[in-house]
This record gives structure tokens, sequence and C-alpha cells, in this order.
């Protein structure tokens, strides 16, 4: 299935905007960070849609996802790693390597020679061109704290992936962290429903985000999906090993206010909740 989407839609900025929140918290707490893509897709898109350009510019200075996109006056947004790449290089404390790889040989190739290194470099035996199998079989079992894994796959992944997927970020999350971003056709639906229940038997507790469609906004890729961003750790909730998450909550409620904003939706429509409660 071909899916059209201009890079830093309505999904992405929510998902970006979470992913360099949580950076930035973890460097705050002093965290040696390894991010780990395993879809990486492009490093960046040139030129970027008008609308999104001024979505990013709206979220104003402040915004660590601003301050993120760097040259986004230039018209350029940077994909995942180069975000992350971005806010670790902003902090002054923590240090930041970013991994990436893709199933894509010339996505591989434009993601290298934008200067990211791919993930043979820390998992040498690691599938390039599957993302699902380096996370199982490479990424799982060498997970350390300070970790943090981005599952970002396509748009078939609740309906063939998410039953056995989900269940292995759990075991991620017992030892460092993983972020997903997914593609939600229909919430209330049985695939939307089966997705609910896994979550709820095996990430009660991560945190969850989600931004609805957008009709009409003349920005490809966010007219027929909600997305959802979940975030599952160890450290969520705890208030100990990797710094208070009272903070990173705070950051990540006045993120999704501001992203609310921009996309003019009501202020809380973006709202963290917490699954299985």
């Amino acid at each position: 299935m071909t899916f059209l989407y201009d890079m830093g839609n309505a999904g992405d900025l929510l998902k970006h905007g979470v992913l360099a929140e949580v950076v930035r918290w973890q460097c705050e707490q002093g965290v040696a960070l390894r991010f780990i893509d395993l879809f990486g897709g492009k490093p960046w898109e040139e030129p970027v849609c008008c609308k999104v350009a001024r979505r990013v510019r709206g979220l104003g200075s402040a915004c660590v996802l601003r301050a993120a996109q760097t040259s986004i006056e230039h018209g350029r947004y940077y994909g995942s790693g180069w975000v992350v790449r971005n806010v670790g290089k902003a902090t002054e404390c923590g240090t930041v390597r970013v991994l990436t790889t893709d199933r894509d040989q010339g996505h591989r190739e434009l993601l290298r020679d934008s200067g990211l290194s791919l993930i043979t470099e820390d998992f040498p035996n690691a599938d390039l061109s599957d993302g699902y199998a380096a996370f199982e079989n490479d990424v799982i079992p060498n997970a350390k704290d300070g970790d943090l894994v981005l599952i970002d796959p396509y748009s078939e992944f609740l309906l063939r992936r998410a039953p056995t997927i989900v269940p292995l970020m759990a075991k991620m999350a017992k030892r460092a962290a993983v972020l997903l971003f997914a593609l939600n056709l229909d919430p209330g639906n049985r695939v939307g429903q089966r997705f609910d229940k896994l979550l709820k038997e095996h990430l009660p507790g991560a945190w969850r985000l989600t931004c609805p469609p957008l009709k009409h906004t003349g920005v490809k890729g966010e007219s027929r999906f909600h997305a959802d961003v979940v975030l599952a750790a160890h450290w969520l909730g705890e208030g100990k090993g990797s710094g208070d998450t009272d903070a990173l909550r705070k950051q990540l409620t006045a993120f999704a206010e501001q992203l609310a904003g921009v996309l003019e939706l009501p202020a809380k429509q973006l709202s963290l909740r917490v699954v299985g409660q």
C-alpha cells in the first residue's frame, strides 16, 4: 500500500515533539543516551511543506522541537535521528549517540551520508533491512539503561505486527525505554480495540498521546489516521533511577498544549494519558 505523506505532518510533530522532550529530559538527568531508530526513513525533507514550516515556527522559540528544527527557516524539516542529534547538541549535560537503519537501501544510504551512524556500529549482526528482526534479535538482548528505541513503522503495524511487537516492547521497557509511533485507522474497530487491549495487557503505566485525523489541511498524511505515540520505560512513574518523571510529564503536557494550538485543536485534545488508568 502506498501511503503519501508530508514529513512534518501533525503526527510527525507529535512524535518528534515527544521525542525531543524525552531526550532533553534524559540529558538533563546526565544520562548517556543511545538513540536507536529502526525505521529511519529520510534524514530530512527539503523543501518542506509551507504549512508544516508555519506550524513549527508557531511553536515558539522556547519549544524543544522548534529549537531542534534548526533549518526550518531555510525550508528543511529534520527527521527523528537529526531531531535527537540536534537536541543532544543543544544540551550541555549528558551525551547522545544516534544509530539508525531503514528497510530501504536508498534511505539507509541517505541517513549514513547525512552524518548518522547505522545500527551495525553497535549491533554488527543486525539485519539492516528488517527493523523488527533487529529489535527482537539484537537490540533487546543487548539493551542497557540509557537506551531509547524508536519504533516508527508503516501503516500496517496495528493490523499485522502489533500482537508480536507490543509484547517485545514490554521486554525492552524492563531494561530501557521504547517509543512507538503507530497509525490507527479507527480506534473503535476490531483492530483498534485489539491495540488498546495489547497495551493494557503488556504496557500498563505507559504514557500515550494521540492526534486525531485532520481534514482539509493541505498536508499529506494526516487526514485518515489517528496518530498514536506510546512511551514505555522502567523508570516511568517511579520518580527514581533516571530522575523524577514529574518534570517530564509537565514538559510533555506543556508541549501537547502548544501543539494543539498550532494545529487549531482544543487545548486538551492531545493530553497525555496513562495506559490502564
